[in-house]
């Protein structure tokens, strides 16, 4: 299946999947703390995804939204499809 046909969250999902190896049993309410993401791993992502969406992500952003769920809310109010 085609990332454009996904929902979101699981893009994301796959995202921290492949480029950051988050646990297999990830799921949308997965907050970065459980994953041990720190403020580093969080600038790294906001990032990765500020190119990959084409928007402004902040690492404040990210650690405000918490959970991949809330990421997910954050593009989609950033104008990414999902």
């Amino acid at each position: 299946m085609n990332t454009s046909t996904l929902p979101l969250a699981d893009v994301l999902i796959d995202i921290l999947r492949s480029d950051y190896e988050v646990p297999e049993n990830t799921d949308v309410d997965t907050d970065f703390e459980s994953l041990e993401f720190d403020s580093l791993v969080l600038v790294e992502l906001a990032v990765a995804l500020s190119r990959r969406f084409d928007v402004d992500v902040e690492d404040h952003e990210l650690q405000e939204a918490g959970t991949i769920a809330a990421t997910a809310e954050l593009l989609k109010s950033k104008g990414v499809q999902g």
